[in-house]
């Protein structure tokens, strides 16, 4: 598997935060981009002035209206200038229902989700969307059994098979190429100077 984009969220700490001057205790949690390996040009659109870029992970249950089938168990949101932008749904995979096997794999420990971006072309307040052009993608994200960390990986096309390759992460099967994203990644913006 070749990813096209390794993107690392961080729930930052509270003395982090203050250095920073962002906001401690949000009611929604906050996650920033800290590291990038590859490029995925969405995200140029949701960096902001200072050059951080920050989404916001959210529950669907009282917001979405589908059923619960269908809805997603959690989103991811962003913003671009003063829009807010629906980056994805995230949808957690079970490995003990879904039939992973794998021991000592990557996912270890942590939860496996999948999604993909809002392929519209124009947002809400009718500006373009910048995932538009990116819809056939998918996502795969590793969480943290804390939840303070999510790490993004972009499967270019991916859309169609990405709830095949969410149980491949969690049978290991892209280990390696994890591995990889993970050594190639660099700062994308250092909150830590």
């Amino acid at each position: 598997m070749k990813f096209e984009a390794y993107i690392r969220l961080e729930q930052l700490a509270d003395d982090v935060k203050r250095a920073n001057k962002v906001k401690v205790g949000a009611k929604v949690p906050r996650y920033d981009v800290t590291a990038t390996a590859g490029y995925y040009k969405p995200l140029e659109a949701l960096t902001n002035a200072k050059g951080m870029c920050i989404l916001y992970l959210n529950e669907t249950r009282g917001v979405i209206t589908s059923p619960d089938a269908r809805r997603a168990d959690r989103f991811l949101m962003g913003r671009a200038g003063k829009d807010s932008v629906n980056v994805s749904s995230v949808y957690l995979l079970n490995p003990d229902t879904e039939g992973s096997t794998a021991a000592d794999t990557a996912a270890e420990g942590s939860i496996v989700g999948y999604g993909n971006p809002n392929g519209f072309h124009i947002l809400k307040s009718g500006n373009p969307n910048p995932f538009y052009g990116s819809g056939h993608d998918g996502f795969l994200f590793l969480i943290s059994p804390d939840w303070r960390l999510i790490e993004w990986l972009v499967v270019p096309d991916g859309v169609n098979t990405i709830l095949g390759n969410a149980k491949a992460m969690a049978d290991g099967v892209y280990n390696e190429a994890l591995q990889t994203m993970r050594a190639a990644a660099t700062t994308y913006y250092d909150y830590w100077l």
